[in-house]
């Protein structure tokens, strides 16, 4: 029986790798001169942080930016993620990269067979490369699309590797500090037959980086001179400093300083190339993206069919400029959030991958499926969170910023992530005690970030997360809401007038199970926490429109760097779910507030 080749140890070690995860429309984001706002505190760190070269002093800046987000209360870390699914034993050659993204490009079968059939998810929002933001959409796109770079396996090791580009760049560092890259393109090709150019990377990462298609990931190019005023500008007229020669063959990138992560942004999906008479063939904002005859593509397989809330089919790209190694011909993926549903389409073979399935069934599917090479649990660079929209008028009472502060820590110790792991989750996940996930390296790749975390610095976390200190811990969490103003009867161990609010959530009996969870831990305490449950699609638009009390939510993150889990708390990220330095909060004195 071959076992597949899954990315099982090495790729945590690696000094950056890659993975993902809307759009919001901010009114007012707090200014960044105000050095008393979110804006002009955080942002600040994270800007000063992306242009040190000191990795010392650019480890302290990301760490005191850590600790500024922690105490806001707005992020609620429950553990570190893992990754369990399931994969047919006749399968070979596929990978992940340790962070959520599945690629199947390099898959073969033992069985004669030519196609492959997963179920990551159900119907993604968008598989355009520039607004996707989420894990099950990056899949879709890295396998369809090819950059500069891509995700290979070697030697049991995800890493990226030049694709597009003919080796490696052509670097310089610039008299002023800034850096340049000039890479040489191979000759390829769009899936339609028609020539792509360097031309095209130039369109690409231009609209992504530009305010006028505001997407999520419009701040992953600041690295890149000029990011932070296309990210500003709504007019179109700001430009990254990225060029292309006349005849198409090169591609000249100028950074605003050494980024030590580069080469992964290259295979990162909203790095990808787009042809512009393909987005722009629809007025729609990425409606090029939801039909086969104009979701042009570059990479191993090409949109075949769409059919909602049913499948997604791929077919291999002939026109792929590695095709000769591409095995598969039909790659199809099942749209759903059912997860009996998709183990049932597991055990009769209608899937080869099941990313998902019933929480209560785990033991019986290790059990089964371990001893035959097909039941896999991979560690993950990413947190599992719960978060709190800043912005939400539910907890009124608290009436100044370092309040709500207090209250949302508050909840926050009153949870037993030990418990939760062990009897509700069932992932052999870890306790999370801080946002940056475990495994993160200093920018060195070598020590680990969370060697220097916590208040004190001293890598003990944020709070204890021992066994041991659970009831200390709520005690903690008890006086922390109390100092935010709300009332707690000693004699019944329960809040009077904690107000009820509602915690948002997508279909998962994984998520809804936690929620339930959260549900009842809260009610020992007198607080009433109601469930509100959506499709996919709706939970990712309403949690980043910022229409929430408390969501669901979980980060991967895009590189192993700690500033792929802090950059997108910045304020004009797309990614701030917890909408910090947004709107209301844009007014609020982080530094003036006191209980």
């Amino acid at each position: 029986m071959k076992k597949a080749l899954i990315n099982l140890t090495g790729i945590l070690s690696m000094a950056a790798i890659l993975a993902g995860c809307g759009n919001t429309t901010v009114t007012k984001i707090a200014p960044e001169g105000d050095k008393k706002s979110w804006g002009g505190a955080y942002d600040a760190l994270i800007t000063k942080a992306t242009a040190e070269s000191d990795l010392t002093k650019r480890s302290n800046l990301l760490h005191e930016a850590e600790t500024m987000l922690m105490n806001s209360g707005a992020v609620c870390p429950i553990y570190y993620y893992t990754d369990q699914f399931l994969l047919n034993s006749h399968v070979d050659g596929f990978f992940d990269s340790g962070l959520g993204y599945k690629f199947f490009y390099d898959c073969t079968r033992d069985d004669g067979k030519t196609t492959m059939a997963a179920c990551i998810a159900s119907e993604p929002d968008t598989i355009d490369p520039a607004l996707n933001s989420s894990v099950d959409g990056a899949t879709y796109v890295s396998n369809s699309f090819t950059g500069l770079y891509q995700f290979k396996n070697v030697k049991g090791i995800t890493t990226a590797v030049p694709a597009l580009s003919d080796g490696e760049p052509v670097k310089t560092v610039l008299d002023d500090g800034k850096v340049k890259y000039v890479f040489t393109l191979k000759d390829s090709k769009w899936s339609d037959g028609t020539a792509l150019t360097a031309a095209d990377f130039v369109y690409a990462w231009n609209r992504a980086a530009s305010g006028t298609l505001a997407a999520d990931y419009a701040y992953i190019f600041d690295v890149i001179d000029g990011g932070l005023e296309c990210n500003n500008d709504t007019t179109g007229t700001k430009k990254l400093n990225v060029t292309a020669s006349e005849d198409g063959k090169t591609l000249t990138v100028v950074l605003t300083a050494e980024c030590p992560y580069f080469n992964q942004l290259m295979a990162f999906p909203a790095y990808a190339p787009v042809k512009q008479s393909a987005v722009e063939s629809s007025a729609e904002r990425g409606g090029w993206a939801t039909k086969p005859a104009t979701y042009i593509s570059n990479g191993p397989f090409k949109l075949d069919s769409w059919t909602s809330n049913s499948e997604i089919k791929y077919v291999k790209n002939p026109n792929y400029y590695d095709a000769d190694n591409v095995s598969m011909t039909n790659l199809n993926f099942l749209l759903d959030d059912n997860d009996t549903t998709i183990y049932a389409n597991y055990q009769n073979g209608a899937i080869d991958l099941a990313d998902s399935f019933p929480i209560d069934s785990i033991a019986t599917i290790k059990s089964t499926y371990e001893p035959r090479g097909e039941y896999f649990n991979e560690n993950l660079l990413g947190t599992y969170y719960v978060a709190f929209n800043v912005n939400s008028t539910t907890f009124a009472k608290a009436d100044t910023e370092a309040k709500r502060a207090s209250v949302r820590r508050g909840l926050s110790l009153l949870i037993d992530r030990n418990y939760l792991i062990e009897n509700v989750a069932k992932g052999d996940q870890t306790p999370a005690n801080s946002f940056v996930a475990k495994g993160t390296y200093e920018g060195d790749g070598v020590t680990e970030f969370a060697a220097k975390n916590g208040t004190k610095g001293d890598g003990k976390g944020y709070y204890s997360v021992d066994p041991a200190d659970q009831a200390a811990n709520v005690a903690e969490g008890i006086a922390l809401i109390k100092a935010g103003g709300y009332n707690y009867d000693d004699t019944k161990k329960k809040f009077t007038d904690f107000p009820t609010f509602t915690y948002i959530l997508n279909k998962s009996s994984g998520h809804q199970a936690i929620a339930e969870y959260l549900q009842g831990a809260f009610s020992n305490y007198g607080i009433t926490m109601k469930l509100d449950v959506q499709e996919w699609a709706t939970f990712l638009k309403t949690r980043k429109a910022g229409d929430f009390d408390v969501a669901r939510d979980g980060w991967n993150g895009d590189f192993n760097d700690a500033m792929t889990f802090l950059d997108m708390w910045t304020t004009s990220s797309g990614n701030n779910d917890c909408q910090l330095g947004k709107d209301a909060h844009a007014e609020v004195k982080v530094y003036e507030n006191s209980l």
